[in-house]
């Protein structure tokens, strides 16, 4: 890089990933709260080494399938209580990370219902005021789902910042449902007429600004070319600095990790 750029770190709070489609409709709370814990320690110690503190947003779950696991949609948010307070503590934000699931016939299934979807965030939104105490501000949507209808009732229940984008990325697949063709890389307003875009002169704006994640060209052990994958820490660091070199210098850039993906 040939100056410094401003990261923003955010953590999606979530199981592991083990199959697809459906794989986090079961998880194992006392395993992600170990990971968080060993995730805390890593940043510590990156806080300590380079004197400076690391602004985190935390995406935390809080959905049907939480529900499942727990017997309330806002069950792992409770369960993470001592953490969010010390979280809280250190200034960091937290944000709705709901995966849409439906459980069906035995079997978790992701939610492809336009109506259902809506319903399920509502939901998602009244749990999370039920804890917090005021419906959220930030938002990040599961598996990168996203629709009008999603983009809609975000805006209905006031969010002011989503991050959900994987600019130029398509996907209809293994459970996977979003497309993302067209959208900037740099944040924008959505426009009702199409969320994937900003807004046009003569244009509705949506309530929130979409923020996308910083994609990189990195190219798998199956990949004939790079694909753009979003940027998670937890890639090997010479993937992610060959990646990182090769795109235009951003002014910030936004970076994922999942906690089971690090190890303290």
């Amino acid at each position: 890089m040939k100056r410094p750029v401003k990261l923003s770190l955010t953590v999606d709070v979530e199981g592991e990933w083990f199959e697809l489609p459906g794989e986090q409709g079961l998880f194992d709370i006392n395993k992600l709260q170990k990971a968080l814990q060993n995730l805390e320690k890593l940043i510590d110690h990156l806080e300590h080494k380079i004197e400076t503190k690391v602004p985190v947003t935390w995406f935390i779950r809080c959905d049907d399938s939480v529900a499942k696991v727990t017997g309330k949609v806002s069950g792992l948010l409770e369960s993470l209580d001592n953490f969010i307070s010390r979280r809280t503590a250190k200034l960091d934000e937290f944000g709705l990370h709901p995966h849409l699931y439906s459980f069906v016939r035995g079997s978790w299934i992701s939610e492809t219902d336009p109506n259902i979807q809506r319903e399920q965030i509502e939901r998602a939104a009244s749990a999370w005021k039920s804890y917090f105490g005021y419906v959220p501000k930030l938002s990040r949507m599961g598996e990168s789902l996203m629709n009008n209808t999603i983009a809609h009732t975000l805006s209905k229940l006031g969010l002011e910042i989503d991050s959900t984008a994987l600019a130029s990325r398509k996907r209809f697949d293994n459970g996977f449902q979003f497309d993302w063709t067209g959208t900037p890389h740099s944040p924008y307003i959505p426009s009702k007429e199409d969320y994937r875009r900003p807004v046009n002169k003569g244009e509705s704006p949506h309530s929130f600004i979409e923020i996308p994640f910083t994609m990189l060209p990195i190219m798998g052990l199956r990949d004939d070319k790079p694909i753009n994958r979003y940027c998670n820490l937890a890639f090997k660091s010479e993937i992610i600095k060959d990646a990182a070199m090769k795109i235009n210098q951003p002014i910030n850039i936004v970076a994922v990790v999942h906690p089971h993906e690090l190890q303290a």
